[in-house]
């Protein structure tokens, strides 16, 4: 009852954030908060990445002033909301102050418009793709595959996922295809979400695990190598393969028991016994 009306009391502070000026709310001292709570992997104050900008999300909450609440219980609880598919990790750690500062710093940026901080950040998103070799896509093809070890001892990536390519194997069907993941998410998408990932699954199977930068950025170039080759690769069948390695390992195992097993006993012991005792008498 007390967390409940905990809740009530923050989600009406909120609403009458959008019936305030916003000139007092500072976004730099969120930030720090959202260093705190990984927020800046999957968003960015102005431009998408796994999430919505930070930026839209102020827009959105001036113009809906009754999603408010949305905000505030997304920060707390996570759960996908209406942005996505993708959902946001819970924070209970949080205290009511701590995100009564995050989303008066979300919500100063209604006022802003393109600034030298958008320039700026524009510029810092510039693919750092353009550096990748074919020795770095070769080395995200073998990470991908487990060919090589992360670090920190990670599964490999081709346990949950598959990849459209001919220098794959099958891959793992428990998580999506991976094929064009550039496409849906882009860069900076990706890169969040191997740097800190949203899904339960993913977190656990990565806790205390986490990839290297230079790991990171070898996925990356595997990732966005395949994705534009995509229309050129030919699914692997092992089917066939398969069903006649089968049927070649049970004919080898026939002959193995009919040359090493001519020798066995063809009748039980019990039989000798009573033919020995027929014959002394």
């Amino acid at each position: 009852m007390l967390h409940s009306l905990k809740i009530g009391c923050l989600v009406l502070v909120s609403i009458s954030f959008v019936r305030t000026s916003f000139a007092d709310f500072d976004f730099e001292k969120s930030q720090t908060l959202m260093q705190k709570t990984d927020c800046l992997s999957c968003h960015a104050q102005n431009q998408k990445i796994v999430g919505p900008s930070f930026h839209d999300i102020s827009k959105k909450y001036q113009s809906d002033p009754q999603a408010l609440p949305h905000l505030t219980k997304s920060v707390k609880n996570g759960g996908s909301g209406h942005w996505g598919t993708i959902p946001m990790p819970a924070h209970p750690t949080l205290s009511e102050d701590e995100i009564k500062k995050m989303v008066e710093g979300i919500l100063s940026l209604v006022s802003q418009g393109e600034s030298e901080k958008r320039v700026e950040e524009k510029k810092a998103s510039i693919s750092q793709l353009q550096n990748a070799t074919s020795q770095d896509i070769v080395k995200g093809l073998n990470l991908f595959q487990g060919k090589i070890r992360f670090a920190h001892k990670g599964p490999s990536c081709i346990a949950c996922h598959h990849v459209k390519n001919d220098a794959v194997m099958g891959g793992g069907i428990l998580a999506k295809d991976l094929t064009e993941v550039f496409s849906r998410l882009g860069e900076p998408g990706v890169r969040a979400i191997l740097g800190a990932p949203p899904f339960p699954v993913m977190q656990q199977a990565y806790k205390d695990k986490a990839l290297t930068k230079d790991e990171i950025f070898a996925l990356v170039s595997f990732l966005d190598d395949a994705d534009q080759k995509k229309l050129y690769q030919q699914p692997k069948d092992y089917g066939m393969g398969l069903f006649l390695s089968g049927i070649f390992g049970a004919i080898l195992l026939m002959l193995f028991y009919t040359l090493f097993g001519a020798k066995r006993k063809k009748y039980s012991v019990n039989q000798a016994i009573y033919d020995r005792q027929m014959k002394s008498q």
